[in-house]
């Protein structure tokens, strides 16, 4: 924070800092909600979320000390626009953090208002839709792959035999499904369990 001018600078101090996935940050955002390490004075204050505009609204062009891209094919996920960005000390007034849960004043003093752990939850909601769903389409693949392979026939096992052999009774397709199988249901499990864990979380905080 520069308390002189009442700003904050947003800032990537490397490589690994860099923020990946947001989704539209690739190609349509004008403003993002960053999450960055609040530090006053070097006083670590922690993760917090700050307001910064990420192109100007009228060009559309990259504002300046941001860089960012989109992150190119995703399998299984084309349809979302997600990207990178990086900031090279970006300033932002500091009434563009997010001060809900905690307040920071112009002196630079920090006191918190609320449950920070509310923070991290929000995050965590997409993640645990992931996982919730990754059971549940697996199991809607391998459905159709079974499906399909009960019905489809494919060389017969008799010579001059007319009735071709269905695919699933191939011994090496049986093994490699129901090895699919077992883990499809595995996942939804496991998908239902995270849910649910995720909703008593969300509770308590």
């Amino acid at each position: 924070m520069d308390k002189k001018t009442d700003e904050f600078v947003i800032h990537t101090p490397s490589i690994t800092a860099t923020k990946y996935w947001p989704g539209d940050l690739g190609m349509f955002t004008s403003h993002a909600m960053v999450f960055a390490r609040l530090i006053i004075d070097e006083d670590d204050y922690g993760i917090q979320p700050f307001m910064v505009q990420m192109r100007d609204v009228e060009t559309w062009r990259v504002c300046p000390g941001v860089k960012c891209g989109d992150l190119g094919p995703k399998i299984g996920y084309a349809g979302k626009n997600n990207g990178w960005a990086s900031f090279d000390k970006v300033r932002i007034p500091r009434t563009d953090m997010m001060m809900g849960l905690c307040d920071v004043s112009k002196e630079g003093e920090f006191s918190l208002k609320g449950d920070p752990r509310v923070l991290y939850s929000v995050m965590m909601a997409i993640r645990m839709q992931i996982a919730g769903y990754s059971g549940v389409l697996s199991l809607a693949a391998i459905q159709i792959a079974l499906r399909y392979c009960c019905v489809r026939r494919q060389f017969s096992t008799i010579p001059g035999d007319k009735d071709e052999r269905k695919v699933i009774d191939y011994q090496t397709t049986s093994f490699t499904l129901g090895k699919l199988l077992s883990r499809a249901v595995v996942m939804g499990v496991a998908g239902e369990w995270i849910t649910k864990q995720y909703g008593l979380m969300m509770e308590e905080v």
